[in-house]
Parts: C-alpha cells; structure tokens; sequence
C-alpha cells in the first residue's frame, strides 16, 4: 500500500490576513468613535478638539530659559515684570508654553500686583487684540484692595491680561484679607483701580489675627 503524502499549507497568509482584518476594524471602530464625538459635540466642543489634534502634530520652533523681562509704558513707567524658567514657542498657530510663570504688576500709586503659577501659555485673544497669559495650577495672587488692604488669592485657573491690567477666572477661589476669608466660583479684578469682585456668592468666615498667629 502506497502512501500519498498530503500537502501542508502555510499558515503565514492566515495570519497576515486576520491581522490585516484586525486593523481594518480597530480603524473603522475609530473613524466610528471620532464620528460619535463630533456628531455629539457642539460647535465650540468641536472647535476645541480640533485644535488639539492640530496642536499635538506641530513641534516647538524656539524656547528660552531663565526668562525676565520688563515691560514699560510709552512714558518710561515700570508696566509689569514677566519671569519664567522656560518658554517654548510654537509658531503654527502661534502660542507659548510657560513654566512657572511669575508677574509683577506695578501700580501707579506704587502697589504691585504679584501672580505666580505652575504653567500657563501664552496666545492672542483676537476678541481684544492682545496677549493673554492663561495660568494653570497652584495660582497665587498678592495684591491691594482698592481700601488699600493686603489681599491673597488662591485659585487653579486664571486669565490675565496684561495689557488691560485686569484678570478673570471661573474656578473656585479663595480671597484672605485683614483675617476675612471668603470661597466662590469665579473672580475678576481691575488691577488699575485694584477693585476685585466675585463672581458667585460664596461662603465667608472670619478669623482675627490673634487666632491666626499673623503678625500685629
């Protein structure tokens, strides 16, 4: 009896072809995904995740470290100092990249208005046609009231412009002075006039100094 031997088929083309399969569906689950959220989203949420996916492809063209400058008006006074440990510069579209921001905001009446941060990023607001410096995490604001008490605030978000001298933010917020401290979503200040104003009513608690262990 005479065997026939049987031809053995290469498994490799199988393979290649269910793998191929796989990634023909990971993509068109995807585009399905990625269909869903636009579809879902409003027009401002759309515009939104566009610009990230735009943002996360483009690459840095500069950066600096140890940055300090000042910034003066056209009659020679002291504006603002801006101090960071790095900025980095992207060019399309144009913003920058900031960590540990610090300002100073000179007053006229000699006051100053001190604001560090973590990060924050720096990009044209088109609306007033000028800088705005975006500051994120661990957001710390030194100032005086327009009573002339010392103020602190304390909130994760905020936006500063600087050519107007104002800032906003619609985080929570935390405002200590003369032992008054006060919680509430959202704040702006006029650094001109150095009037804050809260943008919620908030909960306010007082504690006098000789309980706080501030100095007399």
């Amino acid at each position: 009896m005479v065997e026939i031997p049987t031809e053995q088929q290469d498994p490799t083309p199988l393979v290649r072809r269910k793998s191929r399969a796989l990634q023909y569906l990971a993509i068109a689950m995807l585009a399905i995904a990625v269909f869903f959220l636009f579809d879902s989203a409003t027009d401002e949420e759309v515009l939104d995740i566009s610009r990230l996916i735009e943002l996360s492809e483009q690459e840095y063209d500069y950066f600096m470290a140890n940055v300090d400058s000042m910034h003066y008006t056209l009659d020679g006074r002291a504006d603002y100092r801006f101090r960071a440990d790095r900025v980095t510069h992207y060019p399309n579209p144009e913003y920058s990249l900031v960590d540990s921001p610090r300002f100073i905001i000179f007053s006229e009446d000699d006051s100053a208005w001190r604001i560090n941060a973590d990060s924050g990023r720096v990009e044209m607001d088109t609306e007033r046609n000028q800088e705005r410096l975006i500051l994120s995490e661990n957001v710390i604001i030194n100032g005086i009231t327009a009573e002339g008490r010392p103020v602190d605030i304390t909130t994760e978000s905020l936006t500063v412009w600087p050519q107007d001298r104002n800032m906003q933010t619609d985080s929570q917020v935390q405002l200590v002075s003369s032992g008054l401290t006060t919680t509430s979503q959202g704040l702006f200040a006029d650094m001109n006039n150095n009037v804050i104003r809260q943008l919620s009513d908030g909960q306010m608690r007082y504690e006098p100094n000789e309980t706080t262990g501030q100095a007399q």
